[in-house]
């Protein structure tokens, strides 16, 4: 129900809408329905579900507005194709049939428009609260980690939903410091449970600058209560955080991220393992590190990391080699952490001076082949494009790159990425459109054409709005992680999107 006591009902292009007899259909989206559906009429086509809305994780109605599902309730991904989809007529039941096969060419085979929103809830966990990492669990159900909190004192979280964005469970995550603890990065682990990076921060007494450190932790998939976690730091205070993972096929953990103190850190990546400690207890053994340094003893850190069947692992994200300016970094190392010989590295220097050219996000395709996400600066001392680069397989020399200027010409960067086993390449993160950010999403071919875009999503408080996480299902489907503002408040969003 809407503030005014009217039920509402969700429809199947993915937003739920209200009586309106100015409307052809006889409802309109609701004003903080996901754009670009806000406050306009349902198309007469939209058939509505055949599940009434149920309530969200705030036990609110499921009624259109932020913190509240816009999607079907049924959690089952199975995409059901009417029955004269296909022939080339609109018939109804179909929002488009163009009578061919091809996916993303704008209608898709199933009927369905391509890049179509399908779900879309909000967390309302309080306060200022993002995610910045997603996963499917192998029943279908989204799990999220990221921030939550006021400025001056923010935790980490991890939390499950049902597809209709009613909250499973949520394991908040503190260091004994008042300071920024967090979730980056989320996957599975080899029994379907689910892994967890970030940091926490803890005091480290009078005068002392408190200590960063990495936290990685195993939690229940039907509970969310850990099943291990450790702290990896030691000695005197530092400024370590653990922004992405990856696993290797026998369930070790590769771990990239910074390592140092708050003044001089390090690319770093490292791989663990479980073990049974002298005592029988479980310790996560290092297997191997590596920290790389630009040179000047500045600001080096690695963001995104992926690894393929073979073990080869891609580690991506900055250095800076020269002070004032950050370039790209991308190398790739053998499952023993070891170089590749001939060495395979993309420093990315020589670009443009005093830049702030980053590598934040990495994928791997079915032939091998790399993207790596981020952002690229446009002239000396100006703002960032979204960026893409492409490696062909077996090289680390950029092939292809594409960058995205926003409409406010202010800073722009893709945040994450992901191939799917088609080889297309479907990027996310945010266009600057003038005083704020808005959400977007973009998808490739695998010969790097553009397919389909959506629209930048601006949230109803007019603030900064992000895709900062992506995960492709087995029906290819993409399901994007981020933060949605409304008045005076930003939330953890999850939304769904046709192939």
């Amino acid at each position: 129900m809407n503030a005014d006591g009217v039920a509402g009902q969700c429809f199947s292009i993915g937003a739920c809408g209200y009586p309106d007899t100015a409307c052809d259909s006889g409802h309109r989206y609701s004003a903080e329905a996901p754009q670009p559906w806000t406050n306009r009429c349902v198309l007469p086509e939209d058939p509505a579900p055949t599940t009434s809305p149920g309530t969200n994780a705030s036990g609110e109605s499921d009624d259109g507005s932020s913190g509240s599902s816009t999607g079907e309730s049924d959690a089952s991904t199975t995409v059901s194709i009417p029955s004269e989809c296909g022939n080339g007529v609109e018939d109804d039941g179909e929002l488009c049939d163009d009578g061919n096969e091809i996916e993303a060419d704008g209608c898709n085979p199933d009927c369905r428009p391509s890049g179509t929103l399908l779900l879309s809830f909000t967390s309302l966990l309080g306060g200022r609260d993002q995610a910045e990492a997603v996963v499917l669990t192998e029943d279908g159900d989204v799990v999220i980690g990221g921030v939550l909190g006021e400025s001056d004192n923010r935790d980490g979280f991890v939390a499950r939903y049902g597809l209709d964005g009613m909250l499973a469970w949520q394991l908040p995550i503190s260091g004994t410091a008042e300071r920024l603890d967090a979730v980056w990065a989320l996957g599975l682990g080899p029994s379907g449970n689910v892994r967890a990076l970030g940091q926490v921060i803890d005091e480290a007494g009078a005068k002392v600058t408190p200590r960063e450190d990495y936290w990685v932790a195993e939690l229940d998939v039907e509970n969310g209560s850990p099943n291990w976690a450790f702290v990896l730091g030691e000695g005197p205070p530092a400024a370590e955080r653990g922004y992405a993972m990856a696993h290797l096929p026998k369930g070790d953990i590769l771990i990239a991220g910074r390592v140092g103190d708050h003044s001089n850190s390090d690319f770093g990546i490292g791989r663990y393992s479980l073990a049974s400690s002298g005592k029988g207890d479980l310790e996560l053994a290092e297997i191997w590190a590596e920290a790389f340094d630009g040179g000047i003893e500045l600001r080096d850190f690695a963001r995104g990391v992926a690894v393929d069947a073979t073990g080869r692992v891609v580690v991506g994200g900055t250095m800076e080699y020269v002070e004032g300016d950050l370039d790209r970094h991308l190398r790739v190392l053998d499952p023993g952490g070891n170089p590749f010989n001939p060495p395979c590295e993309d420093r990315g220097t020589g670009q443009i001076p005093e830049a702030d050219d980053r590598i934040l996000a990495v994928a791997i395709g079915p032939a091998g082949e790399v993207v790596a996400a981020g952002q690229a600066t446009r002239a000396t001392n100006e703002a960032t494009d979204a960026w893409l680069g492409y490696y062909a397989p077996g090289s680390c020399s950029l092939e292809w790159e594409h960058t995205e200027p926003g409409p406010g010409h202010d800073t722009d960067a893709f945040t994450t990425v992901a191939i799917d086993g088609e080889g297309n390449i479907v990027a996310g993160g945010f266009l600057n459109t003038g005083n704020t950010e808005d959400a977007w999403l973009v998808k490739f071919d695998a010969s790097r054409e553009q397919l389909w875009a959506i629209d930048p999503i601006d949230g109803t408080g007019n603030g900064n709005d992000r895709i900062q996480a992506l995960v492709v299902d087995e029906n290819r489907e993409i399901t994007v992680a981020g933060r949605m503002t409304r008045p005076g408040e930003e939330d953890a969003w999850v939304a769904r999107y046709t192939p």
